[in-house]
């Protein structure tokens, strides 16, 4: 694989935690719409399904997909989508959305370990950046804060379910189209989200156009978008890369909240901002020197 490709990879998936980052802002208002979080899951898969036939007809020029990849996508869009917002979501009830984060990200280390038990060894500059992340967004946490074991438990388990997700993802063989895998993960999504909304009588839908127009941009940025983006890089640079960058989207959070919410800046914070950085530029430095390593040994 050569540098343009993996910087693609690298690339996609910092701007995916990018876009992630402004989902909690978005969430919010539509909150205030009547929307919760059972319906935002259903809402933020069915409104992007158009757009992306409409993309991936427009590049690929179908929508046909192998059979034989069906069960491997239906499992990827009930473990990434359905469970882990399912888990992550109802966390917020406990406590606050800061302190479920630290929680949550808990699946870089969860990868580390899949490939540790898969490969029976630990690459030891991927053990550092995941020590370093760990150790930035475990900062991002204040002290004193109010924890509850159900809002905690929720939050992890979430981080594991995405983990699971980024190990589906990354084992994914299929030749499907980033446009066209990204359709059918929200449509069998978008199906589950729907029945759960209705038998659990929990559909709610926003209230006003401006509400619906809010959610349909949601939907564009995170399915369209970041979902997208995602599933690209991680098949590009792997799992295990892509969960250690990935932890750059609670610094664009906090970025967001200390502008839209004016929330305060610590200096505690800034230094978990400043490891977490500092652990992305590490892992696609040393990446980038093994493969020089490796090209250099096999000109071939």
């Amino acid at each position: 694989m050569n540098h343009i490709q993996k910087i693609k990879g690298y690339t996609s998936i910092l701007l995916s935690a990018a876009i992630y980052g402004f989902m909690p802002l978005v969430a919010k208002f539509l909150y205030a719409e009547g929307v919760n979080p059972l319906s935002l899951i259903f809402l933020r898969n069915a409104l992007a399904l158009p757009v992306l036939a409409i993309l991936a007809l427009a590049t690929d020029r179908t929508l046909k997909v192998s059979p034989k990849a069906l069960p491997s996508i239906s499992g990827i869009a009930l473990v990434g989508y359905c469970l882990t917002p399912l888990l992550l979501f109802p966390s917020y009830q406990y406590i606050d959305s800061g302190t479920a984060t630290v929680f949550h990200f808990i699946y870089p280390s969860v990868v580390l370990v899949a490939a540790f038990i898969k490969n029976r060894r630990i690459d030891r500059q991927s053990l550092l950046c995941v020590l370093l992340c760990a150790l930035g967004v475990g900062l991002f946490y204040t002290p004193g804060k109010p924890l509850d074991w159900r809002g905690a438990a929720l939050a992890l388990l979430s981080g594991v379910a995405y983990a699971v997700y980024i190990l589906l993802l990354s084992a994914f063989k299929h030749k499907v189209p980033a446009f066209t895998l990204s359709f059918y993960i929200s449509l069998v999504c978008s199906v589950v989200m729907l029945i759960v909304c209705l038998a659990t009588g929990q559909l709610a839908l926003p209230t006003s156009l401006g509400g619906w127009l809010l959610a349909l941009l949601f939907a564009l940025m995170l399915n369209v978008g970041a979902a997208v983006l995602f599933q690209q890089g991680t098949l590009i640079i792997g799992g295990q890369l892509a969960s250690i960058l990935s932890t750059a989207e609670p610094i664009v959070s906090m970025i967001v909240g200390v502008l839209a919410f004016r929330e305060a800046l610590t200096a505690q914070t800034a230094i978990g901002a400043v490891l977490v950085v500092a652990a992305s530029i590490l892992i696609v430095a040393l990446d980038i020197r093994k493969a020089d390593k490796q090209t250099a040994s096999d000109p071939s």
